[in-house]
């Protein structure tokens, strides 16, 4: 039988409830059908795998941590957070888990990194075992809207933690000293409770020790930071997430066990989200192809806000809320920006005949023509025509002229 071995792998993974290994079999197995030109096949199992993905993503099981873990007293809403003594302001904010978050939705090698972070806490004596102990320092960095910050709050969510997050408005002072002593406030606050210390904004705190750009009060804060950091690795969680790694200082990427790189999202990731976010208007796969197609480069949150505009213009126009619709009004939202640094998105802006012209003639974009009609409303024969004319090529040369 074709392809037995994988299918004995699938129903092993299966049966022993390993979710990771059981979609890693899967996706060889899809591999596998490709490769012999099982295309339709293959397709399946994509669609499959979207939407059992998206039915976990509903629904993040929190895991069981070992009590030994763990240190501290337990964080109640009316603890109060510490304060700067000059100004009084609040030096972090407080999240408690909330059973209705969504988990993040990532490319395989974040969920794979965060999922086995995740893990570690479930099964501390194996590791033990060997003479480690579970990571409780990530750092995790990426251009912003990639879902760093959401990612911290899903750990914290899992790990059933409180979420302390420091507040760089509250932290930093224009009193000598008084940043360095504020850091230290607040860590004595994360180490006495159970949580999760997020220090947001990082690079604020931990910036290079010889920047020409900075007094020597930034040396005393980074010193101040990285003692706390190797203090805090005996009580708890702690991640750190930045923007701008490139303006960490060396030594304190030493002090993290982990680092995690959260990019744009791939292509499979670009569907799930705006699967997600075009809820409750439910988007057909070739839909969702094409947005995706067209939101190339794009962070989460700029898909969120874009399918947020979909939403809201397919709300008050007169079209039906099916692909068609969707498409229209991804065009009209498309053309209110001022600039596009992607083509596609772009030449859908200026000209929606153009568009189809364009990605039926795109060979990274294998979709049948029967599929472009119905997804954009123009119908097998006009998309037929359009891919003839090649409409699109003035448009690009037109764009590269300038």
């Amino acid at each position: 039988m074709e392809h037995f071995s994988v299918i004995q792998s699938i129903i092993r993974a299966g049966l022993a409830g390993d979710r990771a290994a059981l979609d890693k079999q899967v996706v060889r197995l899809r591999e596998r059908m490709e490769k012999a030109g099982q295309i339709k096949e293959a397709e399946t199992i994509d669609r499959l795998r979207a939407s059992v993905s998206e039915a976990y993503d509903m629904a993040p099981s929190r895991i069981e941590i070992s009590r030994t873990l763990i240190s501290g007293e337990r964080l109640t809403p009316d603890v109060n957070p510490p304060i700067d003594r000059e100004t009084g302001a609040r030096l972090c904010t407080l999240d408690f888990p909330n059973s209705d978050d969504q988990q993040p939705i990532y490319g395989d090698i974040v969920y794979e990194t965060i999922e086995g972070l995740l893990q570690e806490w479930t099964n501390a004596e194996a590791l033990r075992s060997v003479g480690v102990e579970p990571t409780r320092s990530l750092l995790i960095y990426g251009p912003p809207g990639s879902g760093k910050t959401v990612t911290a709050h899903h750990i914290s969510q899992r790990l059933g933690l409180p979420l302390v997050t420091a507040r760089i408005d509250g932290l930093i002072s224009s009193f000598l000293g008084t940043t360095a002593r504020n850091i230290a406030n607040l860590f004595d606050f994360a180490n006495r409770y159970a949580c999760v210390l997020l220090l947001d904004e990082f690079d604020a705190l931990a910036k290079l020790r010889d920047d020409p750009q900075e007094i020597g009060e930034i040396k005393r804060v980074v010193n101040t930071l990285l003692q706390n950091l190797d203090h805090r690795c005996k009580y708890g969680v702690t991640i750190a997430i930045t923007n701008h790694d490139r303006l960490l200082d060396p030594a304190v990427w030493r002090r993290f066990e982990t680092h995690v790189h959260i990019g744009e999202p791939e292509l499979k990731s670009r569907e799930q989200l705006i699967s997600r976010f075009l809820q409750p208007i439910k988007a057909e796969e070739p839909t969702l192809r094409i947005v995706s197609y067209c939101l190339t480069g794009r962070s989460g949150a700029d898909i969120e806000r874009i399918c947020l505009s979909v939403k809201r213009t397919l709300a008050l126009s007169r079209d039906a809320h099916d692909g068609p619709g969707v498409f229209h009004a991804l065009s009209t939202v498309l053309a209110r920006s001022h600039y596009h640094d992607h083509t596609p998105a772009r030449i859908l802006a200026t000209d929606q005949e153009a568009f189809i012209s364009l990605i039926a003639n795109d060979p990274d974009f294998p979709m049948k023509q029967t599929d472009i009609g119905e997804a954009t409303g123009y119908g097998q024969s006009r998309v037929s025509d359009l891919k003839k004319a090649k409409r699109h090529l003035a448009l690009m040369e037109a764009a590269h002229a300038q």
